[in-house]
């Protein structure tokens, strides 16, 4: 018993360093996620994105996985700039990870300029050894 207790209490001491990472993790995640939008990396962002994955964008639209490739292909949608106003909040729980953030953008979804702060919420989910992009929406942010 005493040794069951011993490394359940390693175990929950270790835990913070786990969730840490995780952390970690997610935000390299963002990171990489914005960096092939703006670069219209196709093959990074099909890895990014779940096969499920729903965006709803500056203008309201709901788009799939594959309407936002589509658009990407089509030059639809256009990033040239993605800049944080502020460090992204990153809460991770379990295998799900929320990502909330300020960003100014600057480019085209859909066709439509999109320029200007806009707050921004992303839902991750730890699948196959990595971070996925399940969800993402923007809201614009009025002055």
């Amino acid at each position: 018993m005493r040794k069951l207790s011993i490394a359940l209490l390693l175990t929950l001491c270790a835990f913070p360093l786990f969730a840490d990472d995780a952390e970690n993790d997610l935000r390299a995640a963002l990171k990489t996620y914005r960096e092939a939008l703006i670069k219209k990396d196709l093959t990074t962002l099909e890895k990014v994105w779940t096969d499920d994955y729903t965006f709803i964008d500056a203008h309201g639209r709901v788009r799939t996985k594959a309407d936002r490739l589509a658009d990407l292909r089509s030059s639809a949608t256009s990033l040239d700039k993605i800049s944080h106003e502020e460090p992204p909040r990153v809460r991770v729980h379990g295998k799900i990870g929320i990502i909330s953030s300020d960003v100014t953008l600057v480019g085209r979804y859909g066709g439509k300029e999109v320029s200007g702060l806009f707050r921004s919420t992303h839902i991750w989910i730890f699948d196959g050894g990595r971070w996925r992009l399940l969800m993402n929406q923007l809201t614009a942010v009025e002055k």
